[in-house]
Parts: C-alpha cells; structure tokens; sequence
C-alpha cells in the first residue's frame, strides 16, 4: 500500500510540476526524471510514465528539459517496450532545438545497438525512413545521422537507405545538404567499397559544387574519411582530382578549411601522392591572395612536412617561405606564423641548406619591427640550432639577441630571449654558452620587470644541468656575488632566489648570507629566510643556524615568522 502510494505521488508531483508556469521548476522535474523512474519501479513506468511522456511529448519535455528522456535512457531501455522509447525519441528527432535534435538522434543510435534484427527491420529503419521523409526539414536533418547506425544490418532494405540518404544530400534545403554531407564519413565507413565509389563519389563531386560554401567546406572532411578507405590508386582515380578543385575553390573560406586539413588530406592519401599531386596545391595555398588563407597554410605546414621530400621542400616550399618574409604589405600575424614554422622548417631542409639560405631569414625577423614577429622567431631559435648547429650563433645574431636583452621596451621580448639562451645552450652545448650566450643570459639578474627575473631563476637549475657546477663556481656565482654588492634591493633578492637554485656548499654561501641578514630592508631578510628554508630542506645548513637565530628576533615582525619557519 505504501509503495503504490509512493508510486502515485511521485507521479503526480511529476505532472503538477511540468504544468507550473515556472519554467525552472519545469526544467528541475525533467532532471529528477531518472530518480523518479527508479521510485516508480519497472512496472509503473512501463504503464504509467512512459504512456504519459509519449502522450504529448513536445508539450511534457518542453524547453531544456526535453533533455530529460536522454538521462533516462539507460533506465527506460531495461523497462519499457522498444517501441515506446524508439517513439518517443522519433518526436524529439523532429523538433527545432538543435542541442535536442543531437542528443536525440544519440539516443536512437544507442538504442539501435541493442535491438534484434527484428526489431530494427520493422521498428528503427521504418523510424529512418519516416524522418527522412518528414515535410519538416529538422526531421529530416536528425534522419541523416541515422543512416550509418541502419544500414550494417539492413539486409534487403539497405537499397532503399542509400538511395534515400543519397536523396537527402541532394535536398533544397542547405540545412539538410549540410547535414548529409557531416554523416557521410560516418555512412561511407558501413557502406560497401564498390558502392562508396559508384554511389558516394559521385555524390561527392556534386556536393563539392554546391552554391553554398558551408557544404562544400563540410566536403572536405568527408573526402578525407573516403580516401582512407581507399587504395593509391582508387585515390588518383576518384578522390584526389576532387581534393583538388575543392583547394582551388572561389570561396576563402572553403580554401582556409582546406589549408587548416591539409596534414590529414596528407596522411589519408599518402606520401606518394601528396608529392607527385597535392604539393603544388599547398603551395598555392602559402600564396593565396587571403591573408587568413596563408596564415593557416603556414600553421599546418609542420604536420605537413612529414609528407615531403627534402629535395620538394627545398624547390617549392621554401621559395614561398622568402616571398612572404621579403612582402612588408602582409600583415603580422602572416610572418608570425611564418616565423614559427621557418623553426621546424630547419630539420627539412638540412644542415647546409639552413645554414647558408635559412639564416638571413631568420636574423631578418627577429629583426622585425612587429613584436608577434620577433616574438615568434626567438622562440624557435632553440628548434632551429637543432639543425643548424654552431653555425647559427654569427655576430650579428649575438648583438640582435643582447640588444634586445637588455633594451628592448617590450618585457615579453627580454624574457624569450632569456629562455631562448637556455634553449640553445641545450642544442649547442657550453662552448658557445659561455663564449657567446652567457652575457646575453645574465642580463635577467638586472631586469627592472619581475616577470623577467622570475624565468631567469627558474631557468638555473635547467641551465646548471647543461654546464655542470664547475661552471656554477667558475661563472655563475661571482657574477652573481658582484651584482649583489652594486644593485638595489630587488636585485639583491634576485640573487637570493637565484642561490636558492643551486648546490652549494655552506661556506660558498656563506658572505651572501652574512650580507643579505645584515641588509637594511627588511624584505631582504625576509626573502634570505625564505631561501634558507628551502636550501635546508634539501641539505644541511646546520652551522648557518645562528644567522636564522639571530633573524628570528629581528625588528620586522614578518622577517621574525619566516626566521621561526626557517628553524623548524
């Protein structure tokens, strides 16, 4: 008596709620629907709230709670006839919202996977068709997302689905078009091989026509996921003379999508082709007449590298690479991009080639007068000596570097150039560190910007991995000790910090520590106890202690907590 009680009540609080006129308590009883359903039990909603949501369901599963029967599905698939769920979900299928539509059209597909061949004959393909069919185009949009799910085990049916998606793809309304277009790579992956070449190239080639930009764009991606599909040959045959006039399309923004999917076209059709066919499309592409199409070109020419021989990189890739650097009517972010693919252009091109014809392109960005630019460049150095080796650090890159270390009005500049110096001492080793780098490096001790500092510090340990501590004792720590006796206080916590870095012994420490617990400004001391506390924690200061005791009953209540902190 109880439970049916319970029963009862739940269900009525159910409906009471979705009849308010508050459109959040709407939305709260769709999502306490699945709870609901378990108070129910299998029966009830078998009888009682399956019979009520299907009743009317555009009118129970209004606004975002038509997302209800999806948190359901699990429950509702182990209590209730396939029918009545497949039914449901066919009305959500046609409605406007597309959040609705999609979620719907997911839980049709989960639902197929668990039907009987029966059943899907005589209940999910009729559902398809009937979508398909539909006068209103959201059902027919929900009904291409469908095919894919139908057609494996659609047996003397599978016919009528391809002749009918194939309809669709082909529908006047662009919405339906486009839809069809997203589901091919999903349709043409259950489909036949001998009926995605007779049926779906076709269909294709029209598509990659259409008077609409957003469906040819979509066509792209469909293109790629049949080329995989494909052999070599099957690829010449049919799909590439279509990748090719989509790369040539009117629109800039079908051409951006192309350049954007260019590595996956790439990799789909393989090395041999991109060669011998697609490379001199990608090229056009790096010299389009739209800057966002370049710009993109540009940003996918690292993945794209792995499908080129050195000898096309050389005679087609890198001509272009000049004729963008040498045009100072592009805009930035052109040569930003640019500049950021020259650094992975290095390995291609090899050694001597960098050398001798990569260089000057380089020192002429980083020399460049837009700040993305410079930017770009510098962070690429470390990439790029990978490649060209000690050859890359000339004069006049040097002074470039240091110019800007310590000049340079733009704080983000001096800081690649900081971590720049740790990039190439790691490619180049610690000859041409210390004979050329290491005064461009240093400058960050003195940096007025704390940001600047901070990197350089963080920078150390990375930098003493590379060059050992001899060079820790021969080099860092007296520049180190003499920047500390001739700066401002926040140079000298700088050098604390720095310190802090590396491994050294108490009695290298030591005239540091004595000055810094002696220093007039209190943050000084503060940030020595801050210092101290991190060096003791990795080995023993023991015989340093008195300087911590002594800084535990100094005047500055913050140095004395730090000290007390330090000694535990």
């Amino acid at each position: 008596m109880g439970s049916a009680y319970l029963d009862i009540s739940a269900l009525d609080l159910l409906k009471e709620e979705m009849l308010s006129d508050e459109t959040y308590v709407k939305v709260n009883s769709i999502h306490r629907l699945k709870t609901i359903a378990t108070v129910l039990g299998p029966e009830a909603v078998k009888q009682q709230l399956m019979p009520y949501l299907s009743s009317n369901p555009k009118h129970r599963l209004n606004a975002r709670g038509r997302r209800g029967p999806f948190c359901l599905s699990r429950v509702l698939t182990r209590t209730s006839s396939p029918a009545i769920l497949l039914s449901l979900s066919e009305v959500l299928a046609g409605l406007d919202e597309t959040v609705v539509r999609d979620q719907s059209v997911q839980t049709l597909n989960d639902i197929s996977k668990s039907l009987s061949d029966a059943d899907l004959t005589n209940l999910f393909i009729p559902i398809v068709m009937k979508l398909a069919g539909a006068e209103n185009f959201s059902s027919r949009v929900s009904a291409c997302g469908l095919f894919a799910a139908a057609y494996p085990r659609a047996g003397a049916m599978k016919e009528k689905l391809r002749n009918k998606f194939l309809e669709l793809s082909h529908e006047e309304t662009p919405m339906v078009r486009r839809a069809a277009v997203v589901e091919m790579r999903k349709f043409a992956r259950v489909l036949e091989k001998a009926f995605l070449v007779s049926d779906i190239i076709p269909d294709l080639r029209n598509l990659a026509q259409d008077e609409q930009d957003q469906v040819r764009t979509l066509c792209i991606d469909s293109l790629i996921e049949v080329a995989k599909l494909l052999s070599k040959e099957e690829n010449k045959l049919h799909t590439l003379p279509l990748i090719l006039v989509i790369g040539d399309d009117k629109s800039w923004k079908v051409r951006y999508h192309f350049a954007q999917k260019f590595p996956s076209a790439a990799e789909a059709l393989g090395k041999d082709i991109t060669e011998s066919s697609l490379i001199q499309t990608f090229v056009q592409l790096l010299r389009d007449n739209e800057a966002d199409v370049k710009t993109m070109a540009l940003d996918s020419l690292k993945s794209t590298l792995h499908f080129i021989s050195r000898d096309r990189v050389q005679t087609l890739v890198f001509p272009t690479i000049e004729a963008i650097v040498a045009d100072n009517s592009l805009p930035p972010k052109v040569k930003r991009n640019c500049a950021a693919a020259i650094a992975d252009l290095g390995a291609s091109l090899g050694k001597d080639f960098a050398s001798t014809k990569l260089m000057p392109i380089v020192l002429s960005l980083v020399n460049d007068e837009n700040f993305d630019v410079k930017l770009s460049m510098i962070q690429g150095l470390g990439k790029l000596a990978a490649t060209v080796g000690n050859d890359m650090m000339s004069p006049n890159l040097s002074n470039v570097l240091m110019a800007l270390s310590k000049d340079s009005p733009q704080w983000r500049l001096r800081e690649a150039v900081i971590r720049c110096c740790v990039d190439l001492c790691k490619s180049l080793g610690d000859e041409i560190f210390t004979r050329t780098l290491q005064d461009i490096y240093f400058n960050f001790l003195v940096d007025p910007i704390s940001e600047v500092r901070n990197s350089g510090v963080q920078t150390l340990s990375e930098l003493v991995s590379v060059l050992g501590d001899d060079w820790v004792t021969a080099e860092l720590l007296p520049k180190l000790q003499d920047i500390y006796h001739q700066r401002n206080s926040v140079i000298r916590m700088t050098v604390l910090h720095a310190l802090s870095k590396l491994n050294l012994t108490v009695d290298q420490l030591s005239t540091t520590v004595y000055f810094a617990a002696k220093d007039n400004v209190p943050n000084v001391r503060l940030v020595l106890c801050k210092v101290m506390k991190e060096i003791g924690s990795r080995y023993d200061i023991s015989s340093l202690k008195n300087i911590l005791q002594e800084l535990s009953k100094d005047a500055d209540k913050d140095v004395r907590y730090y000290a007390h902190a330090a000694l535990r």
